[in-house]
C-alpha cells in the first residue's frame, strides 16, 4: 500500500513533560487504589456498626503498611522517570520510551485483567451461571442465558485480547511508520455477516421459547390471581365453584381490598359513601361558619404572640384560614362530593347487572401466601390498584408487568418443592418469594409475597381449607337441648 507523502512526513513528539504527567496518573492510580483497599480492609456485615472511640490498636496495620508500600514504591517509580527526564535532557539521548512504558502497562493489564476474569468466574460463576431452575419452562430460559452469556464472552476475549496485543505490538517507535487505510470491503462484510447470523440465532430461539411459554394453552392449568398495590401482594384462590369471580376498581373497599363482586362489600361499600356524601354535604353548608370561626382562631393566636410559640400549628390554620376565605376549601369539598357520588352511580350500574354479582366471588378466598403444587400447571392472573408493578419470580424464571386497570397472564408449572430447594442450597430457611421488580414507591424494597410449593394435593387441599372465604358459609342453627330440670305435663298430672 502506497503511504501518502504527508503521512511519512509526519512525526509523533512527545512533550518533555510526559514523565510528570505519568507521575501524576501513576499517583492518582495509586490513591484510588489505596482507597479500594482501605475499603476492603474494614469487617463486612450486615449492621452498620455503632461509632467507637479512637482507637490505633485496632486498625489493620498489615493492610495500611501495605499501602504505605505500595506509595513507596509508585513514588521510586516516579523520581527514576524524573531522572530518566533530565538526563535524556542533558545528553539528549532518549532512554525510557514513554510509548513503550505503555504499551508494556497495557499487556500488564490484559495479563491480570484476564487472570481476574477467569477467577471471578471460578469463584462466584454461580451466583451468575444458571442451572438450578424451579419451573419447567425455566430450563429453557436458562439454556438462552448460557448461549448468550457464551457469544458475548467469547467476543469480550477476542476483542480484549485483540486491543492490548495491537498496543504492546504497534506501539510508535521513531524507525517505522504506520500505514493509513480508510476502508475495507472484506473486513466490512466479516463483521456485518458475522454479527447478524449470531444475533438472528438468539432473537429467533428467543421469540420460539418465548411464544411457547405464553401462548401454549392448558386447559388442566389452576387459574390463581395476583393483585398488586404499595406496598404488597394479594392472592385469591377460587372456591368450590373453580372460577374466579368477577372484580372491579370501584369495589375496592378497606374489607374488599380486591374489589370483587360480593354483596355484602357492595352494600357496605354503598353505606359507607353514602354517609361519607352526607358529611360533606354538612361541611359546605357550614363552610361560611367555619371560615369565620377558623379566622377568629389564627386573629387571636396572632395577637396573643401564640403564633411564635407554635409555629407549625400557626401555619396550617392560616393555610386553611386562607384556603376558606379564597373559596379553596369549597371548591374542594365538592370536588369529593362528586367523586364519592360517581361512584355510588358506578356500583349502582354494576349492581344491576346480574353477569358481574354473580355469586362466583362469594367462596373465593383471599391469601398473603401462594401455594402451589409441585408439577402442577398454573397460570397466574396479575392485577394492580395503583401504579405498574412487576411480578418477579426468580426461582422460576417467571416475570410480567402488573398494569393497573387490565390484567396479564403467565403460565408455568413448578417442578422442585420447598423442601427440595432447600436441600438443594445447602439452606434450610430458604423459600421461594415472589417480588416486585419494578421501582413503585418508597417501600418498593419490601414488597413481597411468599410462594411454597408442596408435594401432594392433601398438603395443599389441608392449607386451603384453613383460609377464609369472602362470604362465611350460612351455620344452621342447632336444635336446643332438651332441659333436664323441666317438669312434664304428665308428672303435673299424676300429682
Amino acid at each position: 500500500m502506497k503511504i501518502p507523502k504527508k503521512a511519512q512526513e509526519m512525526k509523533l513528539t512527545v512533550p518533555k513533560n510526559t514523565f510528570n504527567l505519568l507521575t501524576k496518573k501513576l499517583l492518582s492510580l495509586l490513591l484510588a487504589s489505596m482507597a479500594t483497599v482501605m475499603s476492603f480492609a474494614q469487617a463486612a456485615t450486615d449492621v452498620i456498626a455503632p461509632p467507637q472511640e479512637f482507637d490505633p490498636t485496632s486498625w489493620n496495620w498489615v493492610n495500611i503498611l501495605i499501602c504505605v508500600l505500595i506509595l513507596l514504591i509508585v513514588l521510586v517509580i516516579a523520581r527514576a522517570f524524573d531522572i530518566g527526564s533530565l538526563a535524556e535532557r542533558i545528553t539528549g539521548k532518549k532512554i525510557v520510551s514513554a510509548h513503550k512504558v505503555n504499551a508494556t502497562i497495557g499487556l500488564v493489564v490484559l495479563i491480570l485483567g484476564m487472570a481476574g476474569v477467569f477467577w471471578e468466574i471460578n469463584a462466584h460463576g454461580k451466583h451468575l451461571l444458571l442451572w438450578d431452575a424451579a419451573s419447567e419452562h425455566g430450563e429453557s430460559l436458562d439454556s438462552m442465558f448460557m448461549w448468550t452469556f457464551g457469544f458475548t464472552f467469547f467476543v469480550f476475549v477476542v476483542t480484549e485480547v485483540l486491543l492490548f496485543s495491537f498496543m504492546f505490538k504497534y506501539y510508535y517507535r521513531e524507525d517505522r511508520k504506520a500505514a493509513y487505510f480508510f476502508h475495507n470491503n472484506k473486513l466490512e462484510v466479516i463483521w456485518t455477516i458475522v454479527p447478524a447470523i449470531v444475533l438472528t440465532f438468539l432473537v429467533l430461539r428467543g421469540f420460539n421459547v418465548w411464544t411457547k411459554i405464553t401462548q401454549t394453552p392448558n386447559e388442566d392449568a389452576q387459574e390463581i390471581e395476583v393483585f398488586a398495590y404499595q406496598f404488597g401482594w394479594k392472592a385469591r384462590y377460587a372456591g368450590e365453584d373453580k372460577k374466579l369471580g368477577e372484580s372491579s376498581f370501584t369495589l375496592i373497599s378497606g374489607t374488599n381490598p380486591l374489589g370483587l363482586a360480593v354483596d355484602t362489600e357492595a352494600d357496605k361499600l354503598k353505606e359507607t359513601l353514602t354517609a361519607e356524601v352526607a358529611e360533606l354535604e354538612a361541611k359546605l353548608a357550614a363552610a361560611d361558619d367555619s371560615t369565620a370561626l377558623w379566622r377568629s382562631a389564627l386573629n387571636k393566636m396572632e395577637s396573643t404572640g401564640l403564633s411564635k410559640t407554635y409555629v407549625s400549628e400557626h401555619k396550617a390554620l392560616r393555610d386553611k384560614v386562607l384556603d376558606a376565605e379564597s373559596g379553596a376549601y369549597a371548591r374542594q369539598l365538592k370536588k369529593e362530593i362528586k367523586r364519592k357520588e360517581t361512584n355510588l352511580k358506578r356500583i349502582a350500574a354494576f349492581r344491576s347487572k346480574p353477569e358481574i354479582f354473580n355469586q362466583e366471588s362469594n367462596d373465593d378466598r383471599v391469601t398473603t401466601e401462594i401455594v402451589l403444587v409441585k408439577n402442577k400447571p398454573y397460570m397466574f392472573r396479575f392485577r394492580a390498584r395503583d401504579v405498574i408493578h412487576s411480578a418477579y419470580m426468580p426461582e422460576f424464571r417467571a416475570q410480567m408487568n402488573c398494569v393497573p386497570g387490565m390484567s396479564t397472564v403467565f403460565p408455568f408449572t413448578p417442578i422442585k418443592t420447598t423442601a427440595e430447594a432447600r436441600a438443594s442450597k445447602g439452606n434450610p430457611n430458604f423459600d421461594y418469594y415472589l417480588y416486585c421488580n419494578k421501582i413503585c414507591g418508597a417501600a418498593h424494597y419490601n414488597m413481597k409475597i411468599k410462594i411454597t410449593v408442596v408435594g401432594s394435593e392433601s398438603e395443599y387441599n389441608t392449607w386451603l381449607a384453613a383460609q377464609a372465604k369472602m362470604v362465611a358459609p350460612a351455620v344452621e342453627a342447632a336444635p336446643a337441648a332438651a332441659d333436664s330440670t323441666a317438669v312434664s305435663p304428665a308428672a303435673v298430672a299424676a300429682n
